[in-house]
């Protein structure tokens, strides 16, 4: 009856051993990785395991419960100098120092096996004892965390301070606290399956939580009552290329080591081969690099393929000319002939070039290309311009500027050419206008109004705040039915910082929306609902000093409120927007509504036969629009007509005609539409001066009909005049 109690009881415990285990996915207790704390169980610190006053006890006490029966040292202590089984020892004659992968094999085992219900552990063969048996506690499985750690390397200390146990190796550091599941990782925390707790003045953790913790992979053997931890810990190589394309003789390469270690233990040396500087050979080539932790442990080798491709050369700068020798203000025609190895040339740069010159002598034209890896390649000629004159200067770029390119008069008389007459004609079109103030120092609204149907918006500006905004249209519908809003065409540019070039973008993406015939997209708004429109606007954040400008047509069912407001990047527009106040105007820009903001300038007589000008925007020839600002009810405006959509409609251009566009407020930098066709004023640079111009059109041998599409770009200054200059002809040879 005795030997039947005593087998119970041993059945019992080898029953909840497997209990404490954690099982896996496929059923079986033998995992292929390192497990985490997969038991869920609560548990809590059993009081007959405790010290009386229920303290954690410090490794010093730990150290002395280290004895072993005689007095003789427990082998799992990784200090002692003679234990033959811990490979980190420095007289171990079979470490893991491996001075040449080539010639000598590394170690890619080493096992301890602990025994169930027992303080019995064996280091690859050799008995060892743990300070306390493997036991199961609240169906977990705990085992003394020094005969575990220092086993593997780690060295066990204790904080006096927060109470921890603290394990270290290299740069990793773990830390357990007594009658507690949490535990740290570098820092980073994690619950255990259980809390630990002192047996026998022995801190004791879960199984799983300290293999984890300390990356160690085991198996069980239910049959043979072990478990089984592979200490083996081996550094990891890793390294990457740079750059990505690499050149024979040219590229110098660089090697960005990642190597790592899974105990954090220093990498101490390095091995490489094929790691060249520079390679001299094009093809394929293979780098190789080991690492050895601290430990004398090499890791297995890693390998990059990389493709080296042929030296790269230069690009060749080549241009001819069609003669040698030119009149002064004679055409000369440039062929750019420069070629590249790869086709990729991607910059290209002229000195002293111009399509004709006016003074007599030889000039020396200079080309220099370059490639998208910034090799150069430069080539000059010279040609001789003669005392003979073809044309002047104001004839000569006059009748040979490229359109969308801007030349400059010599003769500075623009205002005393004649006015040519002209009706003006406005259509409906409600203009909503968001500009002032333009530079933003703060969050706020900008712009308020409650309109419906058809409105183009106009929206512009700067942040010069200490944070980064972002801008918003919001559209709220204030009845108590259902209504659509729809946006159609939209034009947007930015958040960048150069403000005219802005302008001019988002007036050209606008154009090509309009050409493109874009059916919109349209939006649902219930009683009292509030959405974002025109998201490109507020897609991207304006860092300080940065500028957005958008044009965009929208129409609604019914009335609708729309708002434009700025708030910081990281706020919720609709969460932040009931509290934003209403920003000032700045008393300088412009804000406000305006009605018929479609305007028609047609000119019935011809124009061209002889040098006349109209003015547009001046407020005098052309008047502004006057508007209201619903935000406050003052009357508002629209200095300089922006966003006025302006089609000028030439029924008759005389034959050789150049149109031309002038600034008179400063500067500009603009886009029209001629004819159905694109054209930027100027397509480089700005137009600066008041003898400035940029080629629109030029008509041909007959009288034509030009209709022009323009609307005043923000950022740039206003009045402007558009120019009709005859040609001059062809002199006689």
């Amino acid at each position: 009856m005795k030997v039947f109690k005593t087998a119970l009881i041993s059945t019992f415990i080898i029953a909840q051993l497997c209990i404490a285990l954690p099982a896996f996915a496929d059923g079986s207790t033998t995992p292929g990785t390192t497990q985490g704390d997969n038991t869920q169980q609560k548990s809590q610190n059993p009081t007959q395991n405790s010290t009386n006053d229920g303290s954690a006890v410090t490794p010093e006490t730990e150290t002395e419960n280290n004895q072993q029966p005689g007095g003789t040292v427990d082998p799992t202590n990784p200090t002692n100098p003679t234990n033959p089984t811990n490979p980190t020892s420095p007289t171990n004659p079979t470490g893991e120092v491996t001075p040449d992968p080539d010639v000598q094999s590394v170690k890619t085992n080493d096992q301890l096996v602990l025994m169930m219900n027992s303080n019995k552990m064996y280091r690859n063969g050799q008995e060892v004892l743990a300070l306390q048996p493997l036991t199961v506690t609240k169906g977990i499985s705990y085992i003394a965390l020094r005969s575990i750690a220092e086993q593997a390397g780690f060295i066990v200390k204790y904080d006096a301070v927060t109470k921890e146990t603290i394990l270290k190796s290299g740069q990793q550091e773990v830390r357990f606290k007594t009658n507690s599941a949490a535990y740290t990782i570098n820092g980073k925390s994690y619950k255990a399956s259980g809390n630990a707790y002192q047996q026998k003045d022995v801190f004791m953790v879960p199984l799983t939580s300290i293999t984890k913790a300390l990356n160690i992979p085991y198996s069980v053997d239910n049959v043979a009552k072990k478990i089984t931890l592979n200490l083996y810990s081996a550094p990891t190589a890793n390294f990457t290329v740079s750059p990505a394309e690499i050149f024979a003789e040219q590229t110098s390469v660089t090697y960005k080591d990642q190597s790592s270690d899974p105990r954090g233990l220093e990498i101490v040396q390095h091995r490489w081969e094929g790691n060249e500087n520079i390679f001299m050979e094009p093809g394929t080539h293979t780098i190789t690099h080991w690492v050895m932790n601290a430990n004398g442990v090499w890791s297995e080798p890693y390998s990059v393929t990389i493709e080296v491709k042929p030296k790269n050369l230069p690009p060749v700068a080549m241009f001819t000319t069609d003669k040698d020798s030119y009149k002064m203000g004679e055409l000369i025609t440039f062929t750019d002939e420069s070629t590249d190895d790869e086709g990729q040339i991607t910059k290209t740069e002229w000195l002293n070039k111009s399509i004709g010159f006016f003074e007599p002598g030889e000039k020396t034209i200079t080309l220099r290309v370059t490639d998208r890896l910034g090799q150069v390649g430069e080539y000059q000629k010279t040609i001789t311009i003669t005392n003979e004159t073809m044309y002047l200067h104001d004839d000569f770029f006059k009748l040979y500027t490229p359109v969308g390119e801007k030349f400059t008069l010599q003769k500075n008389n623009i205002l005393d050419l004649a006015k040519a007459p002209f009706s003006s004609t406005d259509s409906q079109q409600t203009l909503l206008r968001s500009n002032s103030p333009e530079s933003l120092s703060t969050e706020g609204i900008v712009f308020r109004d409650t309109i419906q149907g058809e409105a183009r918006f106009l929206v512009h500006h700067k942040n010069i705040s200490n944070q980064n905004l972002k801008v918003y249209v919001v559209v709220t519908n204030p009845g108590t039915m259902p209504t659509n809003v729809t946006v159609k065409d939209v034009g947007f540019a930015g958040p960048n910082e150069y403000e005219s070039l802005t302008g001019k973008s988002s007036v050209e993406r606008y154009f090509k929306s309009l050409n493109s015939g874009s059916l919109g997209q349209t939006t649902t708004l219930q009683p009292g609902e509030t959405k974002v429109i025109f998201s490109e606007l507020s897609a991207q954040a304006m860092k300080p000093g940065h500028v957005v400008s958008l044009m965009g047509d929208v129409s609604s069912d019914s009335e609708v409120t729309y708002q434009v407001a700025a708030v910081a990047s990281n706020k919720d527009i609709l969460k932040t927007l009931p509290s934003l106040t209403l920003l000032n105007r700045d008393n300088i820009h412009i804000r406000g509504t305006y009605e018929n903001a479609n305007r028609l300038i047609e000119l019935n007589q011809v124009v061209g036969d002889k040098p006349s000008r109209i003015s547009l925007a001046d407020n005098n020839d052309d008047l502004y629009l006057n508007g209201i600002d619903n935000t406050n009810g003052m009357p508002s405006i629209n200095m300089g007509n922006y966003g006025v959509m302006y089609t000028i409609r030439l029924n008759h251009v005389a034959p050789n005609t150049l149109i031309a566009f002038n600034p008179r407020g400063g500067i500009y930098k603009g886009i029209f539409v001629v004819n159905g066709q694109m054209t930027e004023a100027p397509s480089n640079g700005t137009l600066v001066n008041s003898n400035d111009a940029s080629v629109v059109y030029r008509t041909g041998s007959a009288e034509e009909t030009v209709t022009i599409l323009f609307t005043p770009v923000s950022g740039s200054n206003l009045p402007v005049s558009m120019l009709f200059l005859p040609l001059a002809q062809q002199p006689q040879s």
